[in-house]
């Protein structure tokens, strides 16, 4: 098990596992009743799909958003995210839903 100081993973490149750019990691939210780690506040980048997904039709569009810790898969150089399927770009979604036989498989 690897322990990580908080504070280390603040301003921390945030990706999905598609290698996605999300944004940077803005601050940690702590469950005080249950003593765990409920999610990280992420400040989403202009740029990436998540921002312009969430800011389609809206005016005032939150800057941050919160990623639950059950959706954080690593965090290290790098925190790695799972994105909810619905917000993924339309071209990452049919990546990951490919249902084409592998080459050479037999049923």
């Amino acid at each position: 098990m690897t322990v990580t100081n908080l504070t280390n993973l603040t301003g921390k490149d945030v990706y999905t596992r598609g290698a996605e750019y999300v944004g940077k990691v803005e601050d940690a939210m702590l469950d005080t009743e249950k003593g765990s780690i409920s999610g990280f506040t992420i400040s989403m980048a202009p740029e990436s799909f998540l921002y312009k997904t969430l800011s389609q039709g809206e005016q005032g569009v939150k800057k941050s958003v919160l990623i639950p810790y059950k959706e954080i898969l690593a965090c290290k150089d790098i925190v790695l995210v799972t994105a909810p399927k619905q917000l993924l770009p339309k071209q990452a979604e049919e990546e990951d839903h490919d249902e084409s036989p592998i080459p050479g498989l037999i049923d």
